[in-house]
């Protein structure tokens, strides 16, 4: 929610995702999607820079929520095994890639 100051000395708050439009004709007036309309203090430019701080904040906070998440879930996890392949992934023709050691087929 952004909080905005109507003409009248009114305050409160509005939806950033309830705006349909935003007005200047010479006073910022502000259209809901419901049909009602308001008309505020503040000037277009800084109606925008309300709008846009909003979006950042919740951008900010998804990211914040997600990394928190991943952080404990990364705690739990156990240790990754890694083994390298004795074929090629492009192919799985049986030739060893460069590098690879051939499996010893002894070993069992």
């Amino acid at each position: 929610m952004i909080a905005v100051t109507c003409r009248n000395g009114e305050h409160f708050s509005v939806d950033p995702g309830a705006i349909e439009r935003v007005e200047t004709d010479p006073d910022t007036v502000v259209h809901l999607v419901d049909g009602r309309k308001y008309v505020v203090a503040v000037g277009f430019d800084e109606l925008l820079c309300l709008l846009h701080e909003y979006a950042a904040s919740t951008v900010v906070a998804r990211q914040r929520l997600a990394g928190g998440v991943a952080q404990i879930v990364e705690r739990r996890r156990p240790a990754m095994r890694i083994e390298r392949r004795a074929r090629s992934r492009d192919t799985d023709s049986g030739r060893p890639v460069p590098g690879d050691v051939p499996p010893d087929p002894d070993a069992d």
